[in-house]
C-alpha cells in the first residue's frame, strides 16, 4: 500500500467504490451467484475509508465480519475479491474464503475471526512482534461496539496498554450489536471512555466524516510509530443496513436512520464547496463505477475451482 495519504476526491472515489461493491454484492446474493451470509455497510463509508487512509506497507490491519472498507481502502484487487465471495477459482484466497474470511498478507490484511472480538487477540499478537522489531510499523484492529462486552475486548485493550503495543483499537460504532440497539447492551454509551481503565487515550470521531476519521486515525497511528503506545478511537457511525442476508429486522425505530447523514453525499457537499466542480465530482463517480462493473464481470467470467484441488488441499492440511 502506498504511504502517501489520499486527498479528498481519492477518499470519495474509494467511499463510492465501496458503495458501489455493496449494492453489487447484494444483487449477486439475490441472484444466488453469493451464498452465505453478506454483511454489507451501507451508512459505514467513511469510518473505514478514513481509517485505512494512513496506513502504509508493512502495517497490519484486523477486520471485523463487516470488512469490506478494509478491502477497498488497503487497495485489493476487486475483480478477485468479489470472485473470492463467489467461491470462484480466481477468488483472493481460491474461492474457500468468502466475504468475510479474505486475506491479502502483501497489503497487510488479516482475514478476521469467525468470533468477532477475537480479532483484537490477533492484533495484540501481530503489534507485539511489531514492538520487538521496533521499525515503526503499526496494528490497526478493527472491531465494533458490540465486541467491545467480550471478554477478548478487555484482555487485548490491557495487554495493548500494558505492553505499550503500536496498536490502535478502532471501534465502529455502528448503534446496533447485531439487533441489540447500543443503550440496550451498555450503560456508559460514549465507548471511547472505556480507554482511561487501560490508561490509554481515548478519543471520540465522527465517523460520518471521512477527513475527521482520516486525521483522528492518523494521530493515533503517529502516536503508535513513535512508541507512545495503543490509542482507542470510537467513530460514532450508523449502519444503514439489515445486519446480513438473514436479518429479519424490526428492531429500529420508524425514521431512524433519515436522523443519520449519508457520508458519501456529505464528502461531495464539502468537495464542491471548496471549489472542486461537479463534473470533477461526477468523473469520479463514473470511475468507481466503472471498477466495480468490470470486477463484477471479472468475477462471473471466473471458472469453480477444481474439485481436485480441494480434496489434495484438505489432504495437505491433514497431515
Amino acid at each position: 500500500m502506498n504511504s502517501v495519504v489520499p486527498d479528498r476526491l481519492e477518499l470519495y472515489r474509494r467511499m463510492w467504490v465501496l458503495r458501489l461493491l455493496d449494492i453489487a454484492l447484494e444483487e449477486l446474493r439475490a441472484e444466488g451467484l453469493i451464498k452465505g451470509p453478506m454483511h454489507v455497510g451501507f451508512g459505514q463509508e467513511a469510518a473505514g475509508i478514513g481509517a485505512t487512509a494512513v496506513l502504509r506497507r508493512g502495517d497490519v490491519t484486523t477486520a471485523t465480519h463487516r470488512p469490506h472498507a478494509q478491502y477497498v481502502g488497503l487497495g485489493l484487487p476487486l475483480g478477485p475479491s468479489i470472485a473470492e465471495m463467489m467461491g470462484r477459482a480466481d477468488g483472493q484466497c481460491g474461492g474457500r474464503g468468502g466475504h468475510m474470511l479474505i486475506v491479502d498478507p502483501d497489503r497487510g490484511l488479516l482475514a478476521p475471526s469467525g468470533i468477532v472480538g477475537h480479532s483484537l487477540l490477533l492484533a495484540v499478537g501481530h503489534a507485539y512482534s511489531q514492538m520487538l522489531a521496533a521499525d515503526g510499523r503499526v496494528t490497526l484492529c478493527v472491531t465494533g461496539d458490540g465486541a467491545v462486552n467480550s471478554g477478548a475486548f478487555n484482555e487485548a485493550a490491557n495487554m495493548a496498554a500494558l505492553w505499550q503495543l503500536p496498536m490502535v483499537i478502532f471501534v465502529e460504532n455502528n448503534q446496533y450489536a447485531l439487533s441489540v440497539r447500543l443503550d440496550q447492551h451498555v450503560h456508559e454509551t460514549r465507548l471511547y471512555r472505556r480507554a482511561v481503565g487501560y490508561g490509554m487515550p481515548g478519543v471520540q470521531v465522527d465517523g460520518g466524516d471521512v477527513e475527521a476519521v482520516r486525521d483522528c486515525v492518523g494521530e493515533a497511528v503517529r502516536r503508535a510509530r513513535a512508541g507512545a503506545g495503543p490509542t482507542l478511537v470510537e467513530a460514532v457511525t450508523y449502519r444503514n443496513a439489515v445486519f446480513s442476508g438473514a436479518d429479519r429486522g424490526g428492531y429500529r425505530d420508524c425514521g431512524e436512520a433519515d436522523r443519520w447523514p449519508d457520508p458519501l453525499m456529505v464528502t461531495k457537499q464539502r468537495l464542491i464547496a471548496t471549489g472542486i466542480s461537479r463534473e470533477r465530482v461526477h468523473e469520479v463517480e463514473r470511475t468507481a463505477r466503472r471498477a466495480v462493473d468490470e470486477a463484477v464481470a471479472f468475477a462471473k467470467a471466473s471458472p469453480w475451482p477444481d474439485p481436485a484441488e480441494l480434496v489434495v488441499t484438505a489432504r495437505k492440511w491433514d497431515g
